[in-house]
C-alpha cells in the first residue's frame, strides 16, 4: 500500500510537468503549472523541470518585449515593462537552478554524461541579460530598493556562474563593477547590510561610481566598536576617489578625536599634491590648529584666501581662533596671578594684541556670513575686552544680556 501511494505521488507530479508542457503555448498557465513540480521532492532535482520552468519564463519575457517593437504597429497593446523584467528574473533563476541540478547530476548519476542545457541556457541569457540594469534602474526611480538589489544583484552573479565561465566577454564586461556599485546602493537603502557589503566589495572597483559603496560600507562600520575597517575603508575610499570630500572630511575628524593629528596632516598633503582645494587646505588648517601649530595653520588658512573660491568665511574664522585661542590660554595662565604680579601687565598686553590681530579675522567672516553666527560670536568677548564701542551692537545682535 505504501508502496502504491510512492507511485502515486510520483505519477502525480509528472502529470504535472506533461501538464504543463501540454500548456506550451499559455505561458503564463503553464509557468503556474510548473511551480509545483520545482518543490516536489520527486521532480525539484530534475534538471529538466527547471528547464521547463525557465522556458516559461522566456516565453513571457519575449512576448512583452516583442511588444515593444510593434506599439508602432499596435499603440493600444504596449509592453508590461514591471512583468517583463519580473519575467527576466525569473527565467535567469530558474536556468541556473538548472545549471546547478546538471552538475549535481554529472556527480552523482554515472549514466549523466553531459551538460545538456547549458549552452543552450547561457544563449538564452547572455544577449538579454543588460535589460537586468534597465529593470534595476526602473526600480530605483520607484524606490523599490529591494526589487533593484535583485535585478543589479543578478547582472552581477552571472558573471561568476558556471555556464560563463568560458565566456571571456561576460567576464571583461565593465558593466559589472557599476551594476555591483548600485547592488550596494540598493542594498543599503533597503536595509541589507550583508548584500551591501558584498556588492560593495565588487563595485568599489568601478572607476566612476564606486566611491558610492564604498561610502555604504563607511558608514555600517563606523557603527561598530572596532574602528580598524571603518579606518581602512576610508583611506581605501581617500586613495581611490580623491575628489570626493567625504573620504577626506570622516578621516580627518577621526584623527582630530584619535589625537592623531600627525598622521592627518601627512595624509591631506598627499591630497594637496593631487588637487589644491579649498576643502582640504580648510582641513589641513583644522589639524594644525588642534595642534596648536598655530603660525603653519594661519599660513595654510591663507591658501583658501588667496585662492578666493569657496569657504572664505570658515577661513577668516578659523584664523581668527589662530589669534583667539593662544590669547584664551594665556588669560587662564594670569587668572591665577595677582594684578601686581610683576608678570600680569605684560602677560595682559600680549592677550589684547592677541585679539586686536583675531579682531579683524572674524569681522570679515560676519560681512560674508552675517548669519552664520558660529563663525564669528567671539567677537563680542573681543570688543569687551577691548573696550570698543561696537561691543553693545553686537551684544544685541547675539543676544547678550
Amino acid at each position: 500500500m505504501v508502496l502504491l501511494m510512492g507511485a502515486t505521488v510520483t505519477f502525480a507530479q509528472e502529470s504535472v510537468v506533461k501538464e504543463a508542457k501540454s500548456l506550451k503555448g499559455k505561458p503564463e498557465q503553464a509557468a503556474q503549472k510548473i511551480e509545483a513540480a520545482l518543490t516536489n521532492a520527486e521532480t525539484k532535482d530534475d534538471p529538466a523541470t527547471w528547464k521547463l520552468a525557465g522556458d516559461f519564463q522566456f516565453s513571457i519575457y519575449e512576448g512583452e518585449s516583442q511588444k515593444i517593437y510593434l506599439q508602432s504597429i499596435n499603440p493600444n497593446d504596449k509592453a508590461n515593462m514591471p512583468k517583463m523584467y519580473a519575467s527576466l528574473l525569473k527565467m535567469i533563476e530558474y536556468y541556473t537552478m538548472c545549471d546547478e541540478k546538471e552538475v549535481a547530476m554529472m556527480k552523482s548519476n554515472p549514466k549523466y554524461k553531459k551538460m545538456k542545457f547549458r549552452e543552450k541556457n547561457a544563449e538564452l541569457i547572455k544577449p538579454r541579460r543588460g535589460n537586468l540594469i534597465n529593470g534595476g534602474v526602473d526600480a530605483i526611480n520607484e524606490q523599490k530598493y529591494a526589487d533593484a538589489l535583485k535585478y543589479f544583484g543578478a547582472y552581477v552573479d552571472l558573471a561568476n556562474a558556471p555556464m560563463f565561465e568560458k565566456d571571456a566577454s561576460v567576464k571583461a564586461d565593465t558593466m559589472v563593477t557599476l551594476s555591483a556599485a548600485y547592488a550596494a546602493m540598493a542594498a543599503n537603502f533597503a536595509e541589507d547590510k550583508e548584500s551591501m557589503l558584498k556588492y560593495g566589495e565588487i563595485g568599489k572597483l568601478d572607476p566612476n561610481e564606486g566611491w558610492r559603496p564604498l561610502m555604504y560600507m563607511s558608514e555600517y562600520y563606523k557603527t561598530l566598536p572596532d574602528s580598524v575597517k571603518w579606518v581602512e575603508i576610508l583611506s581605501e575610499g581617500v586613495k581611490r576617489f580623491p575628489q570626493q570630500d567625504y573620504f577626506v572630511g570622516n578621516l580627518a575628524d577621526y584623527y582630530l578625536t584619535h589625537n592623531k593629528t600627525t598622521e592627518g596632516i601627512a595624509m591631506i598633503d598627499e591630497m594637496l599634491k593631487i588637487k589644491q582645494s579649498a576643502y582640504y587646505y580648510f582641513v589641513k588648517g583644522v589639524l594644525q590648529l588642534e595642534s596648536k601649530d598655530y603660525t603653519n595653520a594661519v599660513a595654510t588658512l591663507q591658501n583658501i584666501i588667496d585662492l578666493n573660491d569657496t569657504m572664505l568665511p570658515q577661513a577668516y574664522s578659523k584664523i581668527g581662533d589662530c589669534y583667539l585661542f593662544p590669547a584664551q590660554d594665556i588669560a587662564t595662565e594670569i587668572s591665577a596671578l595677582a594684578v601686581d604680579d610683576p608678570k600680569y601687565a605684560p602677560k595682559e598686553a600680549e592677550v589684547k594684541e592677541l585679539y586686536r590681530k583675531a579682531m579683524p579675522y572674524y569681522e570679515k567672516a560676519k560681512e560674508l556670513a552675517p548669519t552664520e553666527t558660529k563663525l564669528w560670536q567671539f567677537l563680542a568677548n573681543i570688543y569687551w575686552v577691548l573696550g570698543d564701542s561696537k561691543y553693545e551692537a553686537i551684544a544685541k545682535e547675539l543676544g547678550i544680556e
